[in-house]
């Protein structure tokens, strides 16, 4: 599904009724774990997905967290669209080589 197209209400009712299907999913099946190696459930989601908000997706839908300030996060992601990776050249950032790194997650 090209979720990019829809609008923000769309986006809401099927993000809410992925949420509900991983719910009822991980009542029967509480493996985690087992659930993320034998799914591609994310995969249309990932896609339309700033890398940066694509966990906070994923932590929210596995812990079924609606809260306002979350949904609309993940929503406005999708809205705007991914960014862009270009990664920034050592003149550019005027760092030396090693501290081209400096500051970015330590499990990218």
């Amino acid at each position: 599904m090209n979720y990019s197209s829809l609008t923000k209400d769309d986006l809401k009712d099927h993000l809410f009724s992925l949420m509900d299907q991983v719910i009822l999913h991980l009542s029967a099946e509480p493996d985690v774990d087992k659930f993320l190696d034998q799914t591609d459930i994310f995969e249309d989601w990932e896609k339309v997905l700033p890398e940066e908000e694509y966990p906070i997706f994923v932590m929210a839908v596995l812990n079924n967290i609606r809260r306002d300030e979350i949904i609309e996060t993940i929503l406005h992601a999708i809205v705007k669209g991914p960014k862009p990776s270009v990664k920034p050249t050592t003149k550019e950032t005027g760092l030396p080589d090693k501290m081209s790194d400096y500051g970015k997650h330590p499990f990218s």
